[in-house]
C-alpha cells in the first residue's frame, strides 16, 4: 500500500483545487456559467482539505486589502436594515462573505505553488481553455452557418442560449491573460500570438461585443503596463476616481442622451440603453444619497420595471427595455446607487490599493506584470458597461482568473508576494 499512498500524495496536494477549477471553469462558463461559483467553493474546499490553511499566512502583506473587504462585506450586509429589499440584500451580504472567504482561500493557495504545481496548473489551464474554445467555436460557426430554426425547438434553444448571452464569450477574453502567462516560456512568443489570434476569432464572432472590447483594451494595456506599469495602473486609478465623481456629480437626463444619439447616429440601441438605465440610477442615487437603496436592491428600484416611455428619449429608445433591468450595467453605479457613499469609498480604496500594487514592481519590467495589468484592465472593461456587480458566479469568476494567473505563471515571473497579486476587484 505504501506505493499507492505515496502516488496519492503526490496527486493529492494543495493546488489540486486550482487545478480543478483551470480544467473546469471555460466549458463551465460556456455551457453552464451559473455552476462557477460551486467551482470556487469547491477549490477552496479542496485547498483547505490540502493544507491551504497553511498558506493564508502569505496573505499577511495584503491586510489593508482584506480589512477593506472585510468592511465592505459587514457594510452590504448591514445594508439590509434600510434596503427596499431586506431579506433579499441580507442573502446577497453573507453569500459575499462566503465569495470573499473562498477567493482568498485560493489565492493563497497560489501564492507558494512550486515549479512541479505551476505546471500542473498550467496544463489543466490549457485543457480547459481548448474546450472552452472549442465549445464556443461551435456555437459560434452553427449560429453563422446553420438555417434559422423554429422558435422554442432545442436547436433554436440551444443557439440562443449559447450565442446571445455573453457570459462564456466573457470569460474566454479574461481567461486569456492567465493562459498567455501558462505559455510565457522563452522562444514560446508563436503560441501567444497564436493564442490572441484564435481567442480574438472566436470571440469576435459572437455578438459580445463587451468582450471584443476587453480583449482590445488588454492587448493595448500589455506592451505600454511592459514598460510603465506605474503610468498605465495611475491612468487606470484615475479613470475609476472620474467615472465614480461623474456618476455622484453629473446630470444624464433625457434630452442629453437625445444629443448623444443625434452627434452619435451610429450607437447601438443597447448602448443608448445603457445611457438611459445610467440616467435612471443617477436619480435615484439623488433620493438615497448617504445610504444607498441596500446589497443589489437595483432590481426592485421604484419605477424600474417599467418600460422607457419619456418622450424626450430618442424614438427608438421608447419601449424598448425597462428603466431598470436587473441592475445599472456598471459596477461603479452600482455601488453608490445600493451601498451608498461608504460602500462605494470602499469598492474604490480596494480597487485603487490592488492597482497600486499591482504596478509596485522593481525593475526590470516582467511580462507576468505586465499581463497581470493587462487582466484588470479588461475586467475593467466589463466591471463599466455589463452584468451585476455582486452576481455569484461573476464574482467567482474574477477570483478564480486571479488565482489562475498566479497559479499558472513561470516561477519568477510574478512578484510572489500577495500583496501584488491579488483579483482586480
Amino acid at each position: 500500500m505504501a506505493v499507492p499512498l505515496a502516488g496519492l500524495r503526490t496527486w493529492a496536494t494543495p493546488e489540486l483545487g486550482l487545478v480543478v477549477a483551470a480544467v473546469l471553469m471555460p466549458p463551465a462558463a460556456a455551457l453552464a456559467p451559473q455552476a462557477i461559483a460551486p467551482l470556487l467553493a469547491i477549490a477552496a474546499v479542496l485547498s483547505l482539505a490540502l493544507g491551504a490553511h497553511r498558506r493564508l499566512v502569505r496573505l499577511a502583506p495584503a491586510w489593508p486589502l482584506i480589512l477593506m473587504l472585510g468592511l465592505l462585506c459587514v457594510w452590504a450586509t448591514a445594508s439590509a436594515l434600510w434596503s427596499i429589499s431586506p431579506l433579499h440584500s441580507l442573502l446577497e451580504g453573507l453569500r459575499l462573505f462566503a465569495i470573499v472567504g473562498g477567493g482568498l482561500i485560493v489565492v493563497a493557495s497560489a501564492l507558494d505553488v512550486d515549479a512541479r504545481g505551476r505546471e500542473r496548473i498550467a496544463r489543466s489551464l490549457v485543457w480547459g481553455f481548448v474546450l472552452g474554445i472549442v465549445i464556443l467555436a461551435v456555437a459560434a460557426l452553427a449560429r453563422a452557418t446553420l438555417p434559422l430554426p423554429a422558435q422554442g425547438t432545442p436547436v433554436a434553444h440551444w443557439l440562443r442560449r449559447y450565442t446571445r448571452f455573453d457570459r462564456g464569450a466573457t470569460i474566454l477574453a479574461l481567461a486569456l491573460w492567465p493562459m498567455l502567462l501558462a505559455v510565457d516560456r522563452p522562444g514560446a512568443w508563436w503560441r501567444r500570438v497564436a493564442l490572441v489570434v484564435v481567442t480574438a476569432l472566436v470571440v469576435f464572432a459572437l455578438p459580445s461585443r463587451a468582450a471584443m472590447l476587453s480583449i482590445l483594451v488588454g492587448l493595448a494595456v500589455w506592451p505600454l503596463a511592459w514598460r510603465q506599469p506605474k503610468l498605465v495602473a495611475g491612468v487606470m486609478s484615475a479613470g475609476i476616481v472620474a467615472v465614480g465623481l461623474a456618476f455622484s456629480l453629473l446630470t444624464l437626463d433625457s434630452a442629453t442622451i437625445a444629443r448623444i444619439h443625434e452627434r452619435l447616429p451610429w450607437l447601438q440601441d443597447s448602448a443608448l440603453h445603457r445611457l438611459a438605465i445610467w440616467h435612471f440610477g443617477m436619480d435615484r442615487i439623488a433620493e438615497r444619497p448617504l445610504l444607498g437603496w441596500g446589497l443589489d436592491a437595483s432590481r426592485d428600484l421604484p419605477g424600474g420595471s417599467a418600460v422607457m416611455d419619456d418622450p424626450a428619449l430618442p424614438d427608438r429608445l421608447i419601449g424598448f427595455g425597462q428603466w431598470m433591468p436587473l441592475h445599472p450595467h456598471n459596477a461603479v453605479l452600482q455601488w453608490r446607487l445600493e451601498l451608498g457613499i461608504p460602500g462605494a469609498i470602499l469598492c474604490t480604496l480596494a480597487l485603487l490599493w490592488i492597482l497600486a500594487r499591482s504596478a509596485a514592481s522593481t525593475p526590470p519590467p516582467r511580462p507576468g506584470r505586465a499581463l497581470q495589468l493587462s487582466l484588470i484592465a479588461a475586467s475593467l472593461v466589463i466591471f463599466l458597461v455589463s452584468f451585476g456587480f455582486w452576481q455569484a458566479w461573476w464574482q467567482s469568476s474574477i477570483w478564480l482568473l486571479a488565482a489562475l494567473a498566479l497559479g499558472a505563471a513561470p516561477t519568477g515571473e510574478l512578484e510572489r508576494a500577495p500583496a501584488r497579486t491579488m483579483h482586480p476587484r
